[in-house]
């Protein structure tokens, strides 16, 4: 029983050592875009082995790296997810080391309502927004789960205007948003309305494990074993 108990109580430091790793800066596993419906409301990606479904109640007809007049990168030669200010960045300014894969975005020009699933739960969750509202222009996401913003500033289209986070942590009013939202809870799925405006876009990104983390991980779960082995043998 001793010996159940000791075991259990290894495993249970060795994930808490996984979870405090994954809090500060790590890498991020972007969805690479694959398909777009033809009548633009269905978007199919992939994202760190997970599979990635948008449906989407009206066309998504923002230019997107799949359709649109010049599909794929601007040609600034990083695509849209530019961080021009070190001091002020909008995607890796959090919890996070790497930004959106440079022309991976889906584009939108018009209110929309979406439903994102995914083929696995999600541990951690980012959605990264470009150019959402216009100074003068608010765009309302109403999301059906809580949320917090990981990251925000000076992108693309210049810095945004950010009225803030209402509702019960579910709803952000913006006026030309460049960041990152990021969802804790495992997600399977999840809607949000969006508002109107001239164009936006979006794309998703999880959390990905890292060398150190696994390795420390797995000498943890190692030492346990070779204590539990000690302790029968005595």
């Amino acid at each position: 029983m001793k010996t159940r108990t000791f075991l259990a109580r290894s495993l249970m430091a060795a994930t808490a050592c996984l979870a405090f790793g994954g809090a500060s800066a790590g890498p991020v596993a972007w969805t690479d875009w694959t398909s777009l419906s033809t009548d633009l409301k269905t978007a199919q990606g992939s994202m760190g082995g997970v599979n990635v479904t948008v449906s989407a109640a009206n066309a998504m007809n923002g230019v997107s790296q799949l359709v649109g007049p010049g599909a794929g990168c601007r040609n600034t030669g990083g695509g849209y997810w530019t961080e021009p200010n070190v001091n002020d960045r909008p995607y890796t300014g959090g919890t996070i080391s790497n930004g959106p894969t440079e022309c991976e975005q889906i584009g939108m020009a018009s209110a929309n309502s979406l439903t994102v699933t995914f083929s696995s739960a999600v541990d951690v969750l980012y959605m990264a927004l470009l150019s959402v509202g216009q100074p003068g222009v608010s765009v309302v996401y109403d999301f059906n789960t809580a949320f917090t913003i990981d990251s925000e500033g000076q992108g693309y289209w210049g810095n945004d205007v950010t009225d803030g986070v209402t509702g019960a942590n579910d709803t952000i009013v913006m006026k030309e948003f460049h960041g990152v939202l990021r969802f804790a809870a495992p997600v399977t799925s999840f809607t949000v309305t969006t508002g109107a405006e001239n164009w936006q876009a979006f794309t998703f990104g999880m959390t990905v494990p890292e060398p150190g983390s696994l390795a420390l991980v797995g000498a943890a779960l190692l030492s346990a074993g070779a204590l539990s082995r000690r302790r029968k043998a005595a």
